[in-house]
């Protein structure tokens, strides 16, 4: 089990209870449920960014449309 303890702003905090009520409305799933996979997906996303990040700093050669139908052509 994780706590996390979030230092939100009282209309931030007032926001984030409106929409995790209405999304265990509409989905009929817990809350923590949702905060669940948010979660996850904030997590994946800043894995790919870093992906990104360290791949940008590779040499690697890049090249235009034209360059790779060529590079196609058999």
């Amino acid at each position: 089990m994780i706590t996390l303890t979030l230092n939100l702003s009282k209309e931030a905090e007032k926001e984030l209870e409106k929409d995790l009520k209405h999304l265990e409305t509409v989905t009929k799933k817990p809350r923590e449920f949702h905060i669940k996979e948010a979660l996850i997906r904030y997590l994946e996303d800043m894995e790919d960014i870093k992906d990104a990040l360290e791949s940008r700093g590779k040499n690697e050669k890049t090249y235009t449309t034209e360059e790779l139908e060529k590079k196609l052509v058999i």
